[in-house]
């Protein structure tokens, strides 16, 4: 496995290592307000809402295949030019190509994403506001949310279908099961644009 620091160019180095402080960072937020929400708003404590469900290792092995069907069906996707060039556009996607992250960065901040985010949107908020609205609200955040073609519409679909994926494993399986299935996701699509760039 990679260092997390890469030797090749010190600019990006440093760019590499601020988007892991970040993600870091957003990550103890997130489980922070999720913490928050459910010590006030819900019946059950924070670790009780953590070890609900199916037992670890299936809930594990469930998320991990949704996670794979999702991110075989992204790299899909992304292999029509209409719908890249509207994928590329988003911020995020444009931050992932220029630092050109090490396959040790991807599997920290992917992690570090599925498991703080899914705290939060998952555990904390789906049972307030429900799925429709927590999924729409996940998808907003990011900034998937845009209508202004129909690669755009698409892939604003694309991504409100996978926040309901989500939402589902959640409440059939666990957080847990939404944690692997968030992670290996983004593992899959970041490693792909990141091979991309290098090719």
């Amino acid at each position: 496995m990679e260092d997390l620091q890469s030797p090749e160019s010190p600019g990006s180095s440093q760019n590499k290592i601020n988007i892991i402080n970040l993600s870091v960072i957003s990550g103890l937020a997130w489980v922070g307000i999720g913490a928050l929400l459910i010590y006030f708003f819900h019946d059950e404590t924070f670790s009780e809402n953590l070890i609900k469900g199916w037992a670890f290792s299936a809930q594990l092995l469930i998320g991990t295949l949704a996670g794979l069907a999702f991110g075989g069906a992204g790299i899909l996707m992304m292999k029509q030019p209409q719908l890249r060039a509207a994928v590329d556009q988003y911020a995020i996607m444009k931050q992932v190509k220029e630092l050109s992250l090490s396959h040790s960065q991807i599997i920290v901040v992917s992690l570090i994403a599925g498991i703080t985010e899914e705290v939060l949107f998952r555990a904390a908020i789906q049972p307030l506001l429900g799925i429709w609205v927590t999924s729409l609200l996940f998808i907003a955040i990011h900034g998937y949310v845009k209508f202004g073609s129909i690669p755009q519409a698409i892939f604003t679909l694309f991504t409100f279908l996978l926040s309901l994926m989500l939402g589902l494993l959640y409440m059939h399986f666990g957080v847990v099961s939404a944690m692997a299935a968030h992670a290996v996701y983004d593992y899959v699509v970041l490693y792909k644009i990141s091979t991309e760039d290098r090719e």
